[in-house]
């Protein structure tokens, strides 16, 4: 064996120790950036809950949306998700699991209750008619039954089926159920089972939610169902 392989061998074997303890090194690197990070938005939600309390803690607040405006600079579909309340008629939008929006929402009505549960925004479609919900017009275009259910009505000869305008449309469900502009009087149900907002609100999460963006439908909203975050 020459000399330059001699040399080569203890080089190689060196090399082949060090790069266990390079994988270790990367590794401890990954976990201290991760624990940055969760320490990171740990303030960021103490420091958003206690605005939000803030908010609450104004007469009317339920009449009003609340908005964290350096957090909601920071919000992109991969660090969000929403959140309804149906006992309180609340949605929030969550910026790293901190409280970024809190505004008021009209589920559905006790003959149609939003059905609970964890859902992703499978479609957004800004102008859109429902083909379930609208009004039956006769030929005349009169219209002869206001709130017609297109599975259970028959439309008179010549006439037609409208569908409710249901602007900014981001559907949850395949049967029907969705996020969209509609009335909102106000701490109680009004809707067949979607959730209503106001255009603002709905202009605002529609430009800022993706397909698979994350919604969670509750009796309660489930992030003020849980125990305060103390930044350490």
């Amino acid at each position: 064996m020459t000399s330059s392989r001699l040399l080569l061998v203890p080089a190689l074997a060196a090399l082949w120790f060090l790069l266990p303890g390079c994988a270790v090194l990367d590794d401890i690197k990954a976990r201290q950036a991760r624990a940055r990070e969760d320490r990171a938005h740990a303030e960021l939600r103490a420091q958003a809950a206690a605005e939000h309390t803030a908010f609450q803690a104004k007469p009317g607040w339920k009449g009003d949306t609340y908005r964290n405006e350096p957090l909601l600079k920071h919000a992109t579909s991969e660090n969000i998700r929403v959140e309804i309340g149906l006992n309180e008629q609340r949605g929030l939008l969550l910026v790293h699991g901190a409280i970024a929006m809190d505004f008021p929402v009209s589920s559905g009505r006790k003959s149609h209750p939003t059905p609970t549960g964890s859902y992703t925004i499978l479609g957004k479609k800004k102008d859109y008619r429902s083909n379930l919900y609208g009004k039956i017009h006769d030929p005349e275009g009169v219209v002869v039954i206001e709130d017609a259910d297109s599975r259970t009505h028959e439309v008179p000869e010549g006439g037609s089926f409208v569908g409710s305008s249901m602007p900014y449309w981001m559907r949850l469900t395949n049967s029907g159920v969705g996020l969209h502009v509609g009335y909102v009087p106000g701490g109680r149900g009004a809707s067949h089972g979607c959730i209503r907002l106001r255009r603002k609100t709905a202009a605002y999460l529609f430009d800022l939610v993706e397909i698979g963006t994350p919604v969670v439908i509750a009796a309660k909203v489930p992030a003020l169902d849980e125990p305060p975050v103390k930044a350490r």
